[in-house]
């Protein structure tokens, strides 16, 4: 039923914790993509040091080596090659609790009018503080998805497990923006969501320090203006 679709790039200090938890699911996924973004360290090594792990436990696990272009590149070439139905992304850094694909696929087997689901998650800061992201705080299931998504991105994306059809209908991440891809995609998408958000931590979004000390500051505003450019028939 679901696709797990995880891209990478120079992961080599986070990439362990990330598939250990999705082989400790305690209801597992039918396959793996880890999308290689051009990466230069050991990345790649030790992910082809993962195969017979997720083989044995029945997962087809595919890893792909792309040239650098970005996370969103890097996502959509796992959506191209991805088998399934849904598609659940979680970033290399992040770590998912080991029944988050049970919460995800009860939901969908008695909710056929769904295609989008997020849960809560835990922020782990540098110094190792914990923030509790409780996203439903954001969403009023009575009011459009668009003028709530556009006000404020509570959608994150190791959080997210979404219908296969729905974004390739919207041409999934736009590979053009430098950032805010995922932010971009969503709201693309927003006027056919049909969301559920589940009312549980699942995940661990955790900060590292490259995101801080690599981040062109100048490129995510210029993204973010783009964007509400885009979807500014969302404001009310």
């Amino acid at each position: 039923m679901i696709s797990v679709i995880c891209p990478t790039f120079n992961s080599a200090s986070n990439i362990r914790k990330c598939l250990d938890s999705i082989l400790i699911q305690t209801v597992l996924p039918d396959e793996v993509i880890v999308s290689d973004d051009g990466s230069y360290d050991n990345t790649i090594q030790i992910l082809e040091k993962y195969k017979n792990s997720f083989l044995k436990k029945g997962i087809r696990y595919q890893i792909i080596q792309n040239e650098h272009r970005g996370p969103g590149f890097a996502r959509n070439i796992g959506i191209m090659n991805s088998r399934k139905d849904w598609v659940s992304f979680i970033d290399s850094d992040d770590i998912w609790q080991k029944e988050k694909l049970e919460f995800v696929i009860n939901e969908i087997k008695i909710n056929n009018k769904i295609n989008t689901l997020l849960h809560l998650e835990k922020f782990i800061k540098l110094d190792g503080s914990v923030v509790n992201l409780d996203y439903t705080k954001y969403y009023n299931n009575k009011a459009p998805l668009t003028e709530q998504l556009y006000k404020t991105n509570f959608f994150s994306t190791s959080a997210i497990t979404v219908k296969k059809k729905l974004i390739q209908k919207h041409n999934c991440f736009d590979v053009n923006l430098p950032n805010a891809q995922d932010y971009d995609l969503w709201l693309k998408a927003a006027p056919e969501m049909k969301l559920k958000i589940i009312p549980e931590f699942l995940g661990k979004y955790v900060e590292v320090r490259s995101s801080i000390t690599r981040r062109l500051y100048y490129k995510k505003i210029k993204s973010f203006l783009i964007i509400w450019y885009r979807y500014k028939g969302y404001s009310s």
